[in-house]
């Protein structure tokens, strides 16, 4: 098997912990970032989990990130995707 799936989160609401918990039972992907408009979440969030909390638009731009996991409300899915896109990047969401 390869490297895992380097994966930014954006978007910690009450979903994100679920997900968060389930990348850390596989191999396969490994997230490393993690954004929210609530800073402080973000930055709680990326403490306890070891990780790095970045803005929405850092994240997107980071070499690091391959795949965006998109868990932002609804009407935030698509500004966030295209970012992503034009960055280059996976899409989840």
């Amino acid at each position: 098997m390869g490297q895992p799936l380097r994966i930014g989160v954006v978007g910690l609401g009450a979903i994100s912990g679920a997900y968060l918990s389930t990348f850390e039972r596989l191999d396969a992907v490994r997230p490393v970032a993690v954004a929210d408009l609530d800073e402080a979440r973000a930055k709680a969030v990326a403490k306890e989990r070891g990780l790095r909390a970045l803005t929405v638009d850092e994240l997107v731009a980071d070499p690091e990130v391959e795949l965006v996991l998109n868990l932002t409300v609804p009407a935030a899915h698509a500004e966030i995707a295209l970012k992503a896109i034009a960055a280059g990047k996976h899409v989840y969401g």
